[in-house]
């Protein structure tokens, strides 16, 4: 079988500091082809002439996924944040992989933590502790909940897809908006098509104080300002891939219930933190949400019932424990 060309699809959004280092690093482990899509248009310093530059002025990660692949040439597109770097080796593993399984559509691989200076750190979110990618060969579909709490490593620089297949759900990262990582593995299991999860950590995955999706910050203002905006995200591609799912599957399929769920989880986390009725959010999530199961979400639900306020504290407190790193080998 001829060997697959890959396009390196590298998104930013108002943030050049990291992209150089970026190309480099999809340069170095091979890309045939390297885009570059953004809402600015300056030279990257030290790469000129080896990227090509797609503009995208939407700030949403699926409109930008859209618009890489839309552009792509290569048969595989593999996805990379601007702040983040690929390890020299990630593209031969990926060639093989999809050279020997002309099936295989969607493929995720595990990732190692580092600062905003590129060193590793020891990071406790369960995010990095508890996947274990090696598990999907044994998964049990009807377990949806089970395969993103504890299996699927995803995150947008660690999915590769195959062009041919990825064009025909464009349609679905634009109106999902946010959570790209999602919406891709949700496609292909809604497909049935060819999935891959690979333990090996082949991508660079940086946790700094710019970071959206990691709500890092110093003060309770600042988190309550960001986790509502990214919960608020979230909950819209959500419910949009809870509304695929019912279409596809059926609304009490265990994947479209997962979304729908999860959808009014995060929904709850923007009202509260945006204080838009927050008791009416925090009964809706514990009948509708995964509060049962979701020891998180169903106490700060309960506790928004007595006090937003108090609930929203909490919620600060829980972050800073949770996102908070450890140099490697200095311990706890």
């Amino acid at each position: 079988m001829s060997r697959p060309t890959v396009t390196a699809v590298i998104t930013s959004q108002d943030r050049a500091a990291f992209l150089p280092e970026a190309v480099t690093s999809a340069l170095t482990a091979g890309a045939d082809e390297v885009l570059v899509v953004r809402n600015f248009s300056e030279p990257i310093p030290g790469v000129e002439g080896r990227y090509r530059d797609l503009p995208c002025p939407e700030r949403e990660t699926g409109n930008k996924h859209a618009v890489g692949v839309e552009g792509a040439r290569g048969d595989l597109i593999a996805f990379l944040d601007d702040d983040d770097m690929w390890v020299p080796e990630k593209l031969d593993r990926v060639r093989t992989r999809f050279g020997d399984d002309p099936n295989l559509v969607y493929y995720c691989h595990g990732q190692t933590a580092v600062d905003v200076e590129g060193r590793p750190v020891d990071a406790r979110h369960p995010e990095f502790r508890t996947r274990e990618p090696a598990a999907f060969l044994g998964w049990d579909p009807a377990k949806i909940d089970d395969l993103f709490d504890r299996i699927w490593p995803g995150n947008n620089s660690s999915t590769v897809v195959r062009r041919s297949w990825a064009l025909r759900w464009t349609p679905l990262l634009r109106s999902a908006g946010w959570a790209a990582d999602r919406v891709w593995i949700t496609a292909a299991l809604l497909d049935r098509g060819g999935i891959a999860m690979d333990p090996a950590r082949l991508t660079r995955l940086r946790l700094h104080d710019l970071n959206m999706s990691h709500a890092r910050v110093r003060s309770p203002a600042e988190f309550r300002e960001r986790h509502g905006t990214a919960s608020a995200r979230f909950a819209r591609a959500c419910t949009e891939l809870a509304r695929v799912a019912a279409e596809k599957e059926g609304p009490a399929s265990p994947i479209a219930r997962h979304f729908s769920e999860r959808g009014a989880a995060f929904q709850f986390f923007a009202d509260l933190e945006n204080g838009t009725h927050p008791r009416r959010s925090a009964i809706r999530e514990l009948r509708e949400g995964p509060g049962r199961r979701d020891r998180g979400a169903g106490l700060s639900a309960l506790v928004a019932l007595i006090s937003p306020a108090l609930a929203r504290r909490l919620l600060f407190q829980r972050s800073q424990k949770r996102w908070r790193l450890g140099t490697i080998g200095t311990g706890p």
